[in-house]
């Protein structure tokens, strides 16, 4: 079958660079090219006049059309649906790559791509849409989200059939077609040319033939679209936020259209208003902490510089002050306690007596409030006159060898060693009470190579006293 030039006779006339709808072009105006062994309307004729048709010159966008779009935008953003809680949710998807819908459809070439009527501009269709989200929550294999299945068989899942309908009635979200969003800097569209190839032609057509590496290899030439697509849904704001939910689904790892299986039609959803508000205020909480972490932090260093700047009376009441600011933030609490333990360390000649003379009450009940002199012990109560004496458990005292000396820890500790051959006896100092005049001065003069002669008494097996022996 002998193919005929494409073009009508009286459009032969009207010149390429004039036309800027892409569907007439394609349908109506593409040329056949003369290539030898190829009759007109084969594979490598078809390929070479879409090469000659997009190489000419670029497909222009057609001067009304960004008009057109920013009325459907806008018309579409004030919709409801007609419903209780009706909206309509407006969102951008952007193909990370190529894709191609209808390309089975009718043309006049093999092969066919979505171009809107009127403008002849690629576009999604609200029923490949509708179509990837319901594939998409089907197998998700949630039960309420199952389609309908007569060979096993199995129901529609009760939110499937709200959402997507079924063949009584359509479900509660329209899925409008989404149109192709017009680049302002860009005056041509986003079409390129590409390839399949079939290798076993026979094979596929009839399968009278198996298939064989001697097939001859069949390329055939489609167009594909890129770029970015308004896509609207309408209907209850809970469900049209569902459908964008499976939708994304779909378009992210599934992809719409033909040849998805070869990564065609991937597509990124950008963020609906109530995700960008959530981000927006994750992100400026974020942000608020880092700074407060960050004041939390020049306070705590600024509490460090005021102990090296404190200088004694001089500058003690400036130094304080600025404490008692910082000491606002309860996050520093133990931080300004850690200063005014130092401050005092530095100058323990100058604080006592600036809280006594030079500070106001609030001063001082602050300075007592973070702990910043130390606490004085009371002093030793004297034993009352009619007390009785306590009962003791002391026993007799037995000779042995003694001396004073410090322990690991640096605290005085008396050391005893029985003269009956017992191990040495360790004991703090201020546990053991030393009778007799110049005694102490002895054993502290003493040590393990010169020890003291001494009486020791125990109580239980604890020394608790010792005494010059008894002639």
């Amino acid at each position: 079958m002998t193919a005929t030039d494409g073009r009508r006779h009286d459009l032969k006339k009207i010149r390429r660079l004039d036309v800027q709808h892409a569907g007439l072009l394609l349908d109506k105006m593409l040329v056949w090219p003369d290539v030898p062994g190829s009759p007109a309307g084969d594979e490598v004729v078809n390929k070479e006049a879409l090469r000659a048709l997009l190489e000419a010159a670029p497909i222009k966008v057609p001067e009304g059309y960004p008009r057109a779009f920013a009325r459907r935008q806008a018309c579409l953003e004030q919709l409801t649906g007609g419903i209780e809680r009706g909206v309509t949710q407006v969102r951008r998807g952007t193909a990370r790559g190529r894709l191609v819908v209808n390309l089975g459809a009718a043309a006049a070439r093999e092969t066919n791509i979505a171009l809107l009527h009127t403008w002849g501009v690629p576009y999604l269709p609200g029923s490949a849409l509708k179509g990837l989200a319901s594939a998409a929550a089907h197998r998700a294999g949630v039960p309420a989200w199952q389609k309908a299945d007569e060979r096993e068989p199995r129901p529609q899942g009760d939110d499937h059939r709200s959402l997507f309908g079924d063949t009584s009635e359509s479900g509660c979200v329209v899925f409008h077609d989404a149109w192709w969003v017009p680049d302002p800097e860009g005056k041509s569209l986003q079409l390129d040319l590409d390839t399949m190839t079939v290798h076993h032609r026979g094979y596929y057509q009839d399968g009278a033939s198996p298939p064989a590496d001697c097939d001859e290899p069949n390329p055939v030439a489609f167009l594909t679209a890129r770029g970015t697509f308004l896509i609207a849904l309408t209907g209850p704001e809970e469900w049209v936020e569902a459908a964008f939910d499976w939708l994304d689904v779909g378009l992210r790892h599934e992809g719409i259209g033909a040849k998805t299986a070869a990564g065609y039609g991937r597509m990124v959803l950008d963020k609906s208003a109530r995700q960008r508000e959530r981000e927006e205020r994750a992100e400026a909480e974020r942000k608020q902490r880092e700074d407060e972490k960050r004041r939390v932090e020049a306070r705590r260093r600024r509490l460090g510089e005021l102990v090296a700047l404190f200088k004694g009376k001089s500058n003690a009441r400036q130094v304080f002050e600025e404490i008692q600011q910082i000491a606002a933030d309860e996050a520093l609490h133990d931080d300004v306690r850690r200063a005014l333990r130092g401050l005092y360390e530095k100058g323990k000649d100058c604080w006592p007596d600036w809280l006594k003379r030079s500070a106001s009450p609030e001063q001082r009940a602050f300075a007592e409030r973070f702990q910043m002199t130390p606490v004085e012990s009371p002093p030793k109560p004297a034993v009352h006159p009619g007390a009785a004496p306590a009962p003791s458990s002391a026993g007799a005292w037995e000779r042995g060898l003694a001396w004073i000396a410090r322990d690991q820890k640096n605290r005085s500790s008396l050391y005893f060693v029985g003269a009956a051959g017992r191990k040495r006896e360790e004991r703090n100092l201020k546990d053991v009470k030393i009778e007799g005049g110049g005694l102490e001065e002895a054993l502290r003069a003493a040590g393990p190579d010169a020890p003291v002669e001494v009486e020791g008494q125990r109580d239980g097996k604890k020394i608790t006293g010792v005494r010059w022996p008894v002639r």
